[in-house]
This record gives structure tokens, C-alpha cells and sequence, in this order.
């Protein structure tokens, strides 16, 4: 009995010794990381690195994490990021985020205020795998407006190359009182195929980022109080991001559709009228006059919807 406790106070020693070097190793790599950032230009700080979990898990807590990329005028900050993940399984990381963050784009600032938002990551080497999300409660705030999301789950996951299936649900969605007829939506499934230019890998973040290059959208759909949006088609990008190729849009209800981007602002009065004048007369010519189907047409990143020119096409360009 007693060889045996010899043997086990050795294995838990040497286990200690190597779950304390794995803890070191990653809190090195961490610092290096951020390290890095602050070499190549960037804001990256933290107030406090932590790493428990013993005696099988490594766990990592940064607190008050801050970054900022002054070229591509992106950053993230947030009260705390935790990363979990197995002594046993070095390629798969849970990520909890704070209830609060803020995003900053080229287009401004986005808060982010959320309730069990979180995120699963698997990896091959430097090549992410699959990337899971998920959150009860989503809520974004944009210079443009405000939009609520609840029971969201989101997948992207690597098929071959540089392609992954995207899949995003969204149970409910909900925008301030008077962007919508009801201020609520039945909810969003969107399913697309993304082919960019380069794999994603870890070293991503840092830039540059891989661009889209085609978007094999399988389906997307809206449901809100008797409308009923689905898109689907096949768009590709150039280097600068200018679309190329077509949607097909069927809209059920479409008035309120086009009602609800009046309301927003997002859809100017003259424009709207034009748009609703020509598309009374497009559903009419279909036979049903509260569904409409027509191409979404994109060529060199001008788009137009059916015979009715609407201008440039957001780019599709990451920052």
C-alpha cells in the first residue's frame, strides 16, 4: 500500500508539474500576442491575465481586454473575455463574453449589450475549423438604429479550401416601436455557402483578413405579422468587393416591407413612392397583388431590382 501511495503522490506531482508548465505556456502566449498587437500599431491592453483550472481544465480570464487596429478602424473592448478549454484538447476553446461590449467599425461604434452570449472554437493547427454562437438575448446599437435579437444561433464551419457553410437563426427580432408596424419579428433563417479568398486561420484578426469572393446564398428567410421575405441566388466579388451575379426575391405582404424601410428612414419618400408605384405594377403583372417576385440584378456593384435601378450595392469587403 505503501508503493502504491509512493506512486500515486509521484503521478499527482508530475501532474501538477505539467499542468503548471501547460498554465505558463499559454499565459506566455497570450502576452506575446498582445505583445505583438502593440508592435504592429495596434491598442492592445488588458488590466489583469489569470489562468486557473487545475487540474484538467486551462482557463483564461482577461480583464478589461481593449484592442484597436488604427489602419482598418476596427476594435473591441469589454469588461472581461474568458477562454475555456481541456488540458486534454488544446484545439477546442469555449468563449464566454461580458454581458456588455463595445465594436467599433469603419462606420462607427456598435454596443453590444447581451445575456448568455457565447462562442465555441475548433482548430486545426492555425486553420478554424468550425465556430459555434449562440445567445438568449442580442442587443445592437448602431449609429443607424437599434435591433434586438433573442435565440440566436449562428454555425460557420469549414467544408474544403477556402469554403464554409454559414448558418444563422434567429428566433425573434425586435426594433424600437415605429421602425416596424408591431416593433417584433416571427424571426430570420439564413443558410449560404462563402468562398473567400484565403482560409481563415487564427492570425486573421490581425489582418489582413480573408475577403469574400462568392456567396451561395441557399436561402433567407424573414417572417414578420403576415410578411414572408425569401432570398436566395449567387453573388462574387471582385478585389474591391464590387458584387456580381443575382438574387431572387418573392416577398408575400411585400407593402409592409416596404412600409417598415419608410418608417425607418432607411428608404427615401420619393424613392419609396417610385419603387412602390413600379412594383404595384410588376405583382399586378404576376397576378397576385400582395406577392412579388423579382431579381435582385448586381453587375460591377450597381444593383437593380428588377427594370428599377437602386444605385451601389453595399461592398462585399470585410474591414
Amino acid at each position: 500500500m505503501k508503493r502504491y501511495g509512493v506512486l500515486v503522490l509521484v503521478a499527482a506531482l508530475l501532474w501538477g508539474g505539467w499542468w503548471t508548465f501547460q498554465a505558463w505556456t499559454l499565459r506566455s502566449a497570450v502576452e506575446d500576442w498582445f505583445e505583438a498587437r502593440r508592435l504592429d500599431g495596434w491598442v492592445a491592453e488588458y488590466d489583469d491575465l489569470s489562468v486557473r483550472g487545475f487540474p484538467s481544465r486551462l482557463d483564461v480570464t482577461l480583464t478589461t481586454p481593449r484592442l484597436m487596429d488604427p489602419d482598418h478602424g476596427t476594435g473591441w473592448a469589454a469588461p472581461f473575455l474568458q477562454i475555456l478549454g481541456l488540458t486534454y484538447d488544446r484545439g477546442h476553446v469555449i468563449l464566454a463574453f461580458a454581458d456588455s461590449q463595445r465594436l467599433t467599425l469603419p462606420s462607427g461604434e456598435v454596443q453590444i449589450a447581451s445575456e448568455g452570449l457565447r462562442a465555441s472554437l475548433v482548430r486545426d493547427g492555425e486553420m478554424i475549423e468550425r465556430l459555434n454562437a449562440e445567445a438568449d438575448v442580442l442587443n445592437l446599437t448602431a449609429p443607424g438604429g437599434r435591433v434586438a435579437l433573442a435565440g440566436v444561433l449562428a454555425n460557420f464551419h469549414h467544408q474544403d479550401g477556402a469554403r464554409y457553410q454559414l448558418t444563422l437563426a434567429v428566433r425573434d427580432i425586435a426594433t424600437p416601436q415605429g421602425a416596424l408596424d408591431s416593433g417584433r419579428s416571427e424571426g430570420l433563417d439564413l443558410q449560404a455557402a462563402l468562398t473567400f479568398d484565403t482560409p481563415w486561420t487564427l492570425d486573421a484578426l490581425r489582418g489582413p483578413r480573408p475577403q469574400p469572393r462568392e456567396i451561395d446564398l441557399a436561402g433567407l428567410a424573414y417572417r414578420q405579422n403576415g410578411l414572408d421575405l425569401n432570398v436566395a441566388g449567387t453573388l462574387t466579388a471582385d478585389a474591391q468587393g464590387r458584387a456580381d451575379g443575382g438574387l431572387s426575391v418573392r416577398a408575400v405582404n411585400w407593402r409592409a416591407l416596404l412600409e417598415q424601410a419608410r418608417a425607418a428612414g432607411t428608404l427615401p419618400e420619393a424613392l419609396a413612392d417610385t419603387l412602390e408605384n413600379a412594383l404595384t405594377l410588376a405583382a399586378g403583372l404576376s397576378g397576385r397583388q400582395d406577392t412579388l417576385d423579382l431579381p435582385l440584378d448586381f453587375h460591377r456593384g450597381e444593383v437593380s431590382f428588377g427594370i428599377i435601378p437602386l444605385g451601389q450595392a453595399p461592398r462585399l469587403s470585410l474591414p
